[in-house]
């Protein structure tokens, strides 16, 4: 009845009509003896009949109706953050039948913030305390950096789309790291933001060794048990976002035999095996 009333009866004006015959029904008998389904119906109903009048959600007439105070939100768009590479793939505006390949984002902005033709914007009457130096931008963490900084890809050059199959008239283009430059500049408000993924851990306070006096015979990520997956994620996750790394993660924090042996997924495999399970 509620749906019919709210999606059917409303759009089509006759939302009056059906208000005015519950009215008088109701009139004939004791609100007492209805029935606790009928009376959330008819709550229902005439909030829907209000919020249609007076241009507003259920909701909002609902908080205005319990004298509840008034609020503002602190951020109105908060910007989801990858805290790993990533891309999407989109359809090219210009022709519509040519797939863009696009990894610019946060990640690879701070990922390629070292190189030589990065370029600095500052305004030229700006404060001094604002002001960015490509040394600050070196030592800057990853967090810091996405709230802090605003970055553009400027493209030097065209890339050249490629054929994908004779037997289609699409062609996929790819971003060429040659092709272009980053430019960054200083927020003129710090932006609040959150990482893609939402991990149910305790504080890293709270951390401890999840295998603590205990040889560990599981040597693959996923045969571990959730909590452990969660926290090695998070533990990750930390080190990215809060210990200054470019190029890749493995780069920074890897040497290069390190980055050998996990290469090799049998050199890994034994070298596990014979140090803890032995």
């Amino acid at each position: 009845m509620f749906r019919y009333a709210t999606k059917y009866a409303a759009k089509s004006g006759k939302y009056g009509e059906l208000l005015n015959e519950i009215i008088e029904f109701i009139s004939r008998r004791t609100v007492d003896l209805l029935p606790p389904n009928i009376k959330s119906v008819l709550g229902h109903l005439i909030l829907a009949d209000c919020q249609h009048r007076a241009f507003m959600s259920k909701m909002e007439l609902a908080y205005k109706v319990m004298h509840l105070p008034v609020i503002k939100k602190s951020y109105s768009d908060v910007s989801v953050v990858g805290f790993y590479h990533r891309a999407n793939l989109n359809q090219s505006s210009s022709d519509g039948r040519t797939i863009v390949y696009s990894d610019r984002t946060e990640y690879s902005a701070y990922a390629e913030r070292c190189r030589d033709d990065t370029e600095i914007k500052n305004r030229k009457n700006g404060v001094a305390e604002k002001r960015l130096s490509k040394e600050q931008l070196v030592n800057m963490n990853f967090r810091e950096f996405a709230e802090t900084i605003s970055h553009t890809w400027v493209q030097n050059k065209e890339c050249t789309a490629e054929a994908i199959d004779p037997g289609t008239t699409r062609k996929f283009m790819s971003r060429n790291v040659d092709s272009g430059h980053w430019a960054f500049s200083r927020r003129e408000t710090r932006q609040h933001i959150r990482f893609s993924t939402i991990l149910y851990t305790d504080f890293p306070q709270l951390y401890e060794p999840v295998n603590a006096g205990e040889t560990i015979s599981k040597t693959k990520f996923f045969q571990l048990s959730s909590p452990e997956r969660q926290t090695l994620y998070r533990s990750y996750m930390e080190l990215v976002c809060y210990n200054p790394w470019s190029g890749t993660p493995e780069e920074t924090f890897l040497d290069e035999a390190d980055r050998a042996l996990l290469q090799d997924a049998t050199l890994v495999r034994d070298c596990l095996h014979c140090q803890f399970c032995a």
